[in-house]
């Protein structure tokens, strides 16, 4: 059945690192945040160097799913649907998580594509941007980073969507080369190269992050985040402050919170090199994304 105009409807992504909740009220096809959280899960931890999810990360999982679902019922949504990234579509056994989540929580996961991960986060970013130009997305999540953008083909409208399999938990687990970072990304930042008037927007906790961090936000201000014009100058002054600093000291950066502290360089470097690439000077970050997509979409 269809959602009745204005419900109230929640979104729930299980990424590589971190399990996040949006409620949101909806009128016509614009949403209202009600609440938004996450809780830094990390199903995808060990899954670049074994292929399976652990048992540890699927229980953290599974606990942050039991508590939404309280708050869920709390805020009387009246339609939900939860997702799983990379590392879960990536691990061999992603069908026995699944069913495990269906056993503990009746909660039905839908293991989307790079593509469509891909997608729904164009979705979300450009309903809350105001920009001018060809918008492209990036979203560097925990395992992966997707690359969005619109194209034509055959006279008609559509979507580009690639997803590298590069993101911040991979590339903390699995360091590599500047040129072995580049590499996966050449082929699709080339073709964003030819584009008209490029304007890029940001989406995923790293690019949030480095957003908090440049204002020196004490508080995470989603409102203070939501549209902030990232230079690459500050990516690149943010990453090599945060390089001479250990675990302990970067716990202590005003805007990053601390159970990112061992994976933002690595998500840092995969933007740095991205914006270097493409000679882009800034990155127009949003704090909408993927969830808000979803929720669109459910309208």
């Amino acid at each position: 059945m269809a959602p009745l105009p204005g419900q109230r409807m929640a979104a729930v992504d299980i990424g590589t690192n971190s399990c996040r909740l949006l409620i949101a009220d909806t009128k016509g096809q614009s949403i209202t945040p009600i609440l938004a959280t996450l809780r830094t899960t990390r199903i995808g931890e060990g899954v670049e160097e074994s292929g399976l999810l652990g048992e540890v990360p699927m229980e953290r999982t599974i606990a942050a799913l039991q508590e939404y679902l309280e708050l869920i019922r709390e805020y009387e949504v009246a339609h939900l649907r939860v997702v799983a990234t990379s590392a879960v579509r990536e691990a061999a056994n992603a069908a026995f998580f699944v069913v495990l989540v269906r056993e503990m929580t009746g909660i039905t996961v839908d293991v989307i594509s790079g593509a469509e991960e891909a997608r729904l986060n164009y979705t979300g970013a450009c309903g809350a941007v105001d920009f001018k130009g060809t918008g492209v997305v990036i979203d560097i999540g925990g395992g992966s980073t997707e690359f969005t953008c619109p194209i034509q083909e055959s006279g008609v409208s559509a979507l580009s969507c690639c997803s590298i399999p590069l993101g911040a938990v991979r590339l903390t687990e699995q360091p590599r080369l500047l040129s072995e970072i580049i590499g996966p990304m050449k082929d699709v930042l080339d073709k964003i190269k030819g584009l008209p008037h490029l304007n890029l927007v940001g989406v995923g906790g790293t690019i949030t992050t480095l957003a908090a961090v440049d204002q020196g936000l004490q508080i995470y201000d989603p409102e203070c985040i939501q549209g902030y014009f990232l230079s690459k100058e500050a990516v690149e002054r943010i990453m090599l402050s945060l390089a001479v600093k250990d675990s302990e000291e970067r716990k202590k950066v005003p805007g990053l919170p601390p159970e990112r502290a061992d994976i933002i360089i690595a998500g840092t470097t995969i933007l740095w090199s991205a914006l270097a690439y493409l000679g882009a000077q800034e990155i127009t970050v949003s704090e909408a994304d993927l969830l808000h997509g979803m929720i669109l979409e459910m309208i």
